[in-house]
């Protein structure tokens, strides 16, 4: 394996720990501002982002099993551009999901709750995701880390542009888009050389 997917897959506990702690001083703080709603919304979308996110996952899988019969036939053009279209798509439904519950939350907050909003929004959109990497990790993907690990930073990065700059939503979209890419070409690089070797 790889040297970055082996610290993508050893950062998985620490990385999970950090969110939960997180997320529990961000619902508390919510918690004691009145912010019940907001709490509930993000104990749903927990418990059911996991598995909206399994799902918006599988149609990744058509492009695997063409992959591996253009890798048979020897076309290399195609089972490269099949690779990258399966490395695309999950690094596009999580920049989707997380974007989606950043602007969700980022609606509720006030100016008194705009900071635990932010960091409760960020437990609840990267811990689904952080579930599901576990899952793989256990199914012996272990890639699966790399695109949580670069979506849980660019939501912090974001999270701290959006506290510290107040960006707009495209300049969040963009930042967001650009760690993504970064995560995509790396995970890309590493797929091209393993079939290399």
């Amino acid at each position: 394996m790889n040297d970055f997917a082996k610290i993508a897959s050893s950062s998985a506990v620490p990385l999970t720990l950090i969110i939960g702690s997180v997320g529990i001083v961000a619902g508390i703080w919510l918690a004691i501002l009145g912010q019940w709603g907001s709490i509930g919304y993000g104990l749903l979308l927990l418990v059911g982002g996991g598995f909206l996110l399994w799902i918006t996952m599988m149609p990744g899988m058509l492009f695997e099993a063409q992959a591996t019969a253009f890798a048979e036939e020897g076309n290399k053009p195609a089972f490269y551009f099949l690779v990258f279209l399966r490395t695309l798509y999950p690094f596009a439904v999580l920049t989707l999901w997380c974007v989606l519950v950043l602007n969700f939350f980022a609606r509720r907050a006030d100016s008194s709750s705009i900071i635990p909003m932010l960091f409760w929004s960020y437990g609840v959109a990267t811990s689904p995701i952080a579930w599901l990497a576990q899952r793989d990790l256990q199914s012996f993907n272990e890639y699966a880390m790399i695109s949580t690990l670069f979506a849980q930073v660019a939501y912090l990065l974001v999270v701290l542009v959006v506290l510290f700059v107040r960006a707009s939503a495209l300049e969040v979209l963009v930042l967001f888009g650009i760690v993504m890419l970064v995560g995509l070409a790396v995970q890309f690089r590493i797929a091209f050389l393993e079939e290399k070797a």
